[in-house]
């Protein structure tokens, strides 16, 4: 059964999904060098877009011969990226992926764990580990900051917009989250083109 956190993001994503998949139509140029490094880790085999979004991701992966499954909670958002990706697609909590163990060989999780409360961040990492094979590798992006709740933003309809739960991390909170499961091969801190800090990691599943 989904709690608060999840039914209100499921509707807001629902509401913004047509301009979000509009203003989010490329990979930021500031990721490249990072999926350049993921793909290098990962190899071959199936890759999980964690919180797939509109499908962005995962269009650029396949563009570059990885297969790819979509994950995302908001069904608006599932339509999107099945127009634009034309991979497999899925609608389910991050906390309880519907796979196997060991499936993947990569799990791309941009901006998406940051909707829930960090006290629920381990369960998903566990989720993330098991789906995982050995060796299989994470890419995980938070906003850097501190605190977490509910944020208005006005920026993405002209129905008075949205309001979003986030979660912000310090760089050891994160390195103290992935070393639970994973071994961390990279973290990188930048600035996005609207003055947001972003803090990305890769990590490897360590058992």
């Amino acid at each position: 059964m989904l709690d608060e956190v999840n039914i209100r993001h499921r509707a807001a994503y629902d509401e913004i999904a047509d301009r979000f998949a509009k203003v989010n139509a490329e990979m930021p140029a500031s990721y490249l060098g990072l999926a350049e490094e993921f793909g290098k880790l990962a190899g071959d085999g199936p890759i999980l877009d964690l919180g797939c979004g509109a499908g962005r991701d995962m269009a650029f992966w396949a563009d570059r011969g990885h297969r790819v499954v979509g994950l995302d909670l908001s069904l608006g958002m599932l339509r999107q990226a099945a127009a634009r990706s034309g991979q497999p697609l899925t609608q389910a909590d991050m906390r309880g992926l519907p796979f196997r163990d060991g499936v993947f060989v990569g799990v791309w999780c941009s901006a998406s764990l940051l909707h829930l409360p960090k006290a629920l961040a381990p369960v998903v990492l566990a989720e993330v580990a098991r789906v995982l094979r050995p060796g299989g590798v994470l890419m995980v992006a938070l906003k850097e900051g501190g605190g977490e709740g509910w944020e208005d933003e006005s920026f993405w309809n002209a129905s008075g917009g949205v309001t979003r739960f986030f979660a912000r991390y310090a760089p050891a909170e994160v390195d103290a989250l992935l070393a639970v499961d994973f071994d961390t091969r990279l973290r990188r801190r930048h600035t996005s083109e609207i003055g947001v800090a972003w803090l990305t990691h890769l990590a490897v599943r360590s058992h």
